[in-house]
């Protein structure tokens, strides 16, 4: 291919110093003086060690490189290399190179060095006000300027988060968020539409509050970061032609790195700012839920709250479920008092919005509440001059709200400052509902408690009148039992008063006939006494088995509370039921409420006895022996005694088996039983931390198992 892409007489009529060279570096044509040049810094090459290819000028679509050492780099500065031609077919690989005068080079190397300094000056802080001050002085320094503002905007471009102005001396104003639309700001909205820079001239100065009142010219650059505008750069002069063209290249280049240390700044400072919130909502979250009594929680949380938000005056207000409402208020020192006579319920600036009621209500300044939600007069009656109010939810239902007054100045409400108090209420949302939940829980349990007391004393209610009641149908058995001795005493009493008489009388001729009298009053007294003994042993035994002493523990042997059970039903029982005693050996005293199981053992042989009778009723021809088996055994492996009633009775139908323990549950007639008894017995053996279970055969029998450990367990 032939690489001669002009005339050799071409280049030999230009005076400047241009060449055509190759990927290698090899001049292909050139001006002589051009070719002087690369000779010269060959020979420099040459004489260097390590070699190395390096890329000059701006290359844009080749990859020319120039086969020079690494340390030429800053003697070729005003050296510019650009390629040649736009394909392969023009100029494969070929480079045009160009020694630039001296003014030229000058003018690059002290554009790089006021971007380094640029760059050292906006990458020295992450503090935004560090940042602009230390560029105002950059930019003053070589783009004089009487004025110069910068512009942040916030993240949804609609709204001014910072305005900074740099005054012509050096000082600075920063000013936070602004109320209006960004877009009204004609500077701003024209960088949105069009983000380029933009040379004004005085005829052509837009109305903006962004430009000095007397400039007479301004230079505005966007702040573009990843191809987003977040904000821009207004330089205001006096003169009419105070900007040119280098000026607005090189604000450009400036405006570049400043987004980048804005973004960066303003990342470190959300990340330092949600650290923080963080860190505080722990706090606080950590504070009120130490505490389960609303009073408490709302006390804290409003303390904390007005301390960290350096606010005028903060409230909180709960209406709790019973409909009562209360307040907890902190108030910085020296604010003004509270309006009296005038009234403000924040519940009701929820109730009044019909969109979306549950945001936050934000007020910058009190001046534009609507009248339905609360009068001027009552802002300017308590010194009222920026208001929030956040509201407390459990379960999408409004349940308090936290109040914020700002009284010594208007108040910008920031973002930050939203989310803190959403975040608060949120935790105090969940805190709240909470401590409902212990008061109700609380309350259910003392309920719950008071229920089983009432229980408990209906319980052992049952259990006396069930004592009574089997003591009734055994009433004319005791009776007799006591009234035979009692019979033979008065009886003897009467002889013994007839022999007294005598002897008071001597009517008994000689000493026989006294001795005869007072072995026969001895005799007498002896059955007295016998009597006598027999009467208390009843007493006794009624007494025991019908005691109240069940709320102390205590070791007995259980066969003195069956023996004293049997003696007061024996009687009672019909002539065809025989009662066998089987106690086996070495059977422990145990550790129980002794009345309580002798209503136990009172019950099974009541219940055994009415089995036997029944089956008697219900047979045919004679009526056989029937048997009441009380058994008694130890095992030593699970220390338990059991008490086995064994009956010949009729037995129970498989059906009613599981069924048998269940109050009110009975197989006899109207009138004859309760349906209590062994439901008794369950809950007084369970008491005793044992086992009642049976076994039954239909017309042969049942068998109840009372198991009782020996010692009291804890």
């Amino acid at each position: 291919m032939d690489h001669s892409l002009y005339e050799d007489s071409f280049f030999h009529h230009i005076t400047s110093a241009v060449v055509i060279v190759d990927a290698a570096g090899n001049c292909r044509q050139g001006s002589p003086k051009g070719r002087q040049q690369l000779a010269q810094l060959q020979l420099v090459a040459d004489s260097v060690q390590d070699q190395t290819p390096l890329c000059l000028g701006e290359v844009v679509a080749s990859s020319v490189a120039l086969n020079l050492p690494a340390c030429l780099a800053t003697s070729m500065e005003a050296v510019k290399l650009s390629p040649l031609g736009q394909g392969q077919e023009q100029a494969p690989g070929l480079a045009l190179m160009e020694w630039l005068p001296a003014s030229q080079a000058e003018a690059g190397q002290e554009k790089l060095k006021i971007l380094q300094e640029v760059s050292q000056a906006v990458n020295s802080s992450l503090i935004m006000e560090d940042i602009f001050d230390a560029l105002g002085l950059v930019l003053q320094n070589h783009i004089p300027y009487q004025e110069a503002v910068i512009v942040i905007l916030d993240d949804s471009q609609n709204g001014i988060k910072t305005l900074v102005r740099i005054f012509e001396d050096g000082d600075l104003e920063i000013s936070g968020e602004h109320n209006a639309f960004a877009g009204y700001e004609p500077l701003v909205h024209h960088i949105l539409r069009q983000p380029v820079s933009q040379l004004y001239k005085k005829n052509q100065l837009p109305q903006s509050l962004l430009l000095a009142d007397n400039a007479a010219s301004a230079l505005v650059v966007p702040l573009i970061n990843k191809g987003v505008v977040i904000g821009l750069i207004a330089l205001s002069a006096s003169e009419e032609h105070g900007f040119n063209q280098a000026q607005e290249e090189l604000l450009s280049e400036v405006s570049a790195q400043l987004a980048v240390a804005v973004e960066n700044a303003k990342f470190y400072w959300q990340t330092q700012a949600q650290a923080s919130r963080e860190f505080l909502i722990n706090q606080l979250t950590r504070s009120i839920r130490q505490s389960l009594d609303t009073d408490i929680i709302l006390g804290t949380a409003v303390t904390e709250l007005g301390k960290v938000m350096g606010i005028s005056r903060c409230f909180i207000r709960y209406f709790s479920p019973e409909g009562q409402e209360k307040a907890f208020q902190y108030q910085l020192p020296g604010s003004p008092g509270m309006a009296h006579g005038l009234s403000f319920s924040e519940r009701a600036v929820f109730n009044l919005r019909k969109d979306q009621p549950y945001n936050p209500f934000i007020l910058n300044d009190v001046r534009d509440c609507p009248p339905q939600i609360a009068s001027l007069e009552y802002f300017e009656a308590s010194g009222i001059k920026s208001i929030a109010i956040v509201p407390i939810l459990i379960r999408d239902e409004l349940v308090g709200t936290i109040t914020l007054h700002q009284c010594d100045a208007y108040r910008a409400w920031v973002m930050e400052d939203i989310e803190l108090l959403k975040a608060l209420a949120e935790h105090l949302g969940v805190a709240l509902h909470q401590a409902q939940l212990f008061l109700a829980l609380d309350q259910r349990t003392k309920a719950l408690e008071q229920t089983l007391e009432e229980l408990q004393q209906a319980q052992l209610y049952l259990v006396q009148s069930e004592k009574m009641a089997v003591l009734g149908q055994f009433v004319a058995g005791i009776a007799h039992e006591v009234n035979t001795p009692l019979g033979t005493m008065i009886s003897n009493n009467a002889t013994l008063i007839v022999c007294l008489d005598k002897l008071r009388q001597g009517a008994l001729p000689g000493t026989s006939g006294q001795t005869q009298l007072f072995e026969s009053m001895d005799s007498l007294l002896s059955l007295n006494k016998l009597a006598a003994s027999r009467i208390q042993d009843i007493v006794k035994n009624l007494r025991n088995f019908a005691r109240l002493d069940e709320s102390e523990l205590k070791t007995v042997d259980l066969r003195d509370g069956i023996e004293s059970t049997l003696l007061l039903v024996q009687s009672s029982l019909p002539a065809n039921i025989e009662l066998v005693r089987r106690y086996g050996p070495n059977v422990p005293e145990v550790q129980c409420y002794p009345g309580l199981l002798n209503q136990v053992f009172m019950n099974l042989i009541v219940n055994a006895s009415h089995a036997i009778q029944d089956k008697a009723e219900n047979s045919t021809g004679e009526t056989p022996l029937n048997t009441i088996t009380i058994e008694t055994s130890y095992d030593e492996s699970s220390q338990l005694v059991t008490v086995a009633v064994r009956d010949t009775g009729k037995g129970i139908p498989k059906d009613n088996l599981t069924k048998v323990f269940d109050p009110g549950f009975t197989t006899k007639g109207a009138g004859v039983g309760t349906g209590l008894g062994l439901a008794l017995c369950y809950r007084i053996v369970e008491k005793h931390q044992g086992r009642i279970y049976l076994h039954s055969v239909v017309n042969e029998g049942t068998s109840f198992f009372v198991e009782i450990p020996s010692h009291s367990r804890k």
